[in-house]
């Protein structure tokens, strides 16, 4: 409120950026394209419940430390919980991490997409779901499998090891309560929104939406 009284009042000059645009923008888009609407549909108390929590695009060590120490002291609570961490860089949140995929920067679509061909190629989609509650599926996965399923290929493009990937793809597969925790790794990009969509969009193939434990956060 003040910074605009400066700008606009006081200096005169109607360009004035806020943090909403500048910060969460592109996330907006990802979650109205998704759902129609801005909305999040999960809660904090999820991370506490989810037996996979993927951190991506945030050192939440040090952006959002309360989630961080909910989510160590949750893993030190349920020790099966396993946490991934995808970040180039290697920072305090890796601390926590069973795996840390340290993707090249801009590589989130990519990653993601071949998620969704991996889940369908290892019956890990929940067609159920898919069919009573999404529109234009069938798009997205032919979409997503424009990049192939030569895994081998991929963990080059990204810079990790096929075993890793793999690894990830497959803890992904295998645990219905998962929580995928973006932030300004993933929104803050020329391409930030589609990158939120590729992550919402394996949520929505597995049903893993507004459940206990489940969703895009």
């Amino acid at each position: 409120y003040v910074a605009n009284k400066l700008m606009k009042g006081f200096i005169g000059s109607a360009n004035i950026d806020t943090n909403s645009r500048l910060c969460m923008s592109s996330a907006v888009v990802a979650h109205k394209r998704a759902f129609g609407e801005d909305v999040v549909p999960g809660c904090y108390e999820d991370l506490e419940l989810a037996d996979l929590v993927i951190l991506t695009g945030s050192n939440t060590a040090w952006a959002h430390p309360i989630v961080y120490q909910r989510i160590a002291a949750a893993k030190q609570a349920r020790p099966h919980m396993k946490v991934v961490v995808i970040d180039p860089r290697r920072t305090a949140t890796c601390d926590l991490a069973d795996l840390h995929l340290a993707i090249r920067p801009g590589q989130d679509v990519p990653l993601f997409n071949g998620l969704l061909t991996w889940l369908d190629d290892h019956n890990g989609l929940d067609r159920d779901y898919i069919h009573a509650h999404t529109e234009g599926f069938a798009a997205t996965l032919a979409t997503a499998r424009e990049q192939g399923n030569d895994w081998a290929t991929l963990a080059e493009q990204l810079g990790v090891s096929q075993e890793d990937l793999t690894t990830f793809y497959d803890w992904f597969a295998a645990c219905d309560r998962t929580v995928t925790v973006f932030s300004q790794g993933v929104n803050q990009a020329c391409n930030g929104s589609d990158q939120g969509n590729a992550i919402i969009n394996a949520h929505l193939a597995t049903g893993r939406v507004g459940k206990p434990g489940a969703s895009p956060f």
